[in-house]
């Protein structure tokens, strides 16, 4: 598993956008004037973008992700792309792209294949790996059984990097979960089977620990300007240990838990779930940081996080992961067991 040092300001913000200028899905889309003012922006203030390759090789070799390290990754493959990749070039930044394996050169809304070979030709753009069908993974977590959900896993892996092969001669390396989902499982399963870096959509930035990588939406009402400049800003929190750890829970209430490392250097955290908001904190000498009180499980998918600010002026820290809400365990009666 990748693992580097860490300075405070040695962490990469990794983007993910999805849509460009497309007014049809206003939910997923940026404006290509707000996505060339981010651009502008990062060029003229020294940022550096990579390649998802590139930021694995630093960790990898457990150097110190530069200061000012940005990735712009781009999921799915829509038609879109191609302008964004139009601006990219014009600024001649590096970038990935996700790809959708059962859309790109076949639904009318993706890339075609001559598209993608001539952003190939630019030598600017990775494409990885999205799977095949673009499922979501939390869905069939919870709806099959444990044989049934790692034979499906491996399915949407097989058919994903046969076609993946066919168009570009190689294995995928990389991958980013449909819909930011995943769990102990999958991430397990994708890691033995040889993928180096796994790209959630959990807020936060990237320290160079563990093969989760977070990314930063840059999506309708996200997608603004001074929001893009704030999240360059944010800094990952050296969260140890978390409870409840990620992947799926049974409980429909929690009481989100953290050890975080350095605790000292922090104060007014507070603690994200979805549908919940924002619940503050408690800390103690330990590194220990509770919510003061429980939170409820009311989605599918849940995004628990923690947000600590620098006792130093330097601005944010966050830790975001995700939970599955799984069936309720079967309840003991007299007549036997029920759900």
């Amino acid at each position: 598993m990748p693992q580097t040092s860490q300075g405070e300001d040695n962490y990469a913000t990794v983007f993910i956008y999805h849509r460009f200028g497309d007014k049809r899905y206003p939910s997923t889309s940026v404006s290509l004037e707000e996505f060339k003012k981010q651009l502008t922006y990062l060029k003229k203030h020294g940022y550096r973008a990579i390649t998802v390759r590139e930021l694995y090789r630093i960790v990898k070799e457990g150097k110190e992700i530069p200061p000012k390290t940005v990735l712009i990754t781009i999921d799915d493959g829509y038609k879109t792309t191609f302008k964004a990749f139009k601006l990219l070039k014009e600024f001649n930044f590096p970038f990935t792209v996700f790809l959708y394996m059962e859309a790109v050169g076949r639904y009318p809304d993706f890339l075609t294949l001559k598209q993608i070979r001539e952003m190939e030709k630019s030598g600017l753009v990775e494409f990885e790996n999205h799977l095949y069908s673009h499922p979501r993974l939390a869905k069939y977590r919870v709806k099959l059984s444990k044989k049934e959900y790692l034979k499906f896993l491996e399915r949407e892996a097989e058919l994903s990097e046969k076609k993946f092969k066919e168009i570009f001669k190689r294995k995928p390396q990389f991958l980013a979960f449909p819909y930011g989902e995943y769990d102990r499982l999958s991430v397990k399963f994708f890691k033995n089977r040889g993928y180096k870096l796994l790209f959630t959509q959990d807020r936060g930035s990237y320290s160079g620990s563990g093969i989760l990588v977070p990314r930063m939406a840059v999506v309708g009402s996200w997608a603004s300007f001074k929001k893009f400049v704030r999240d360059l800003k944010v800094r990952p929190l050296p969260v140890v240990e978390h409870k409840p750890p990620y992947g799926v829970i049974r409980e429909n209430s929690v009481l989100p838990e953290f050890k975080v490392e350095g605790i000292e250097k922090y104060d007014n955290c507070s603690v994200y779930a979805t549908k919940n908001g924002w619940v503050k904190a408690e800390e103690n000498k330990e590194g220990e940081v509770k919510a003061v009180r429980p939170i409820s499980i009311k989605t599918l998918s849940t995004r628990i996080g923690i947000r600590c600010y620098e006792k130093k002026g330097r601005g944010k820290a966050e830790f975001f992961y995700l939970v599955i809400k799984g069936a309720k365990p079967p309840v003991k009666t007299k007549k036997g067991f029920r759900q």
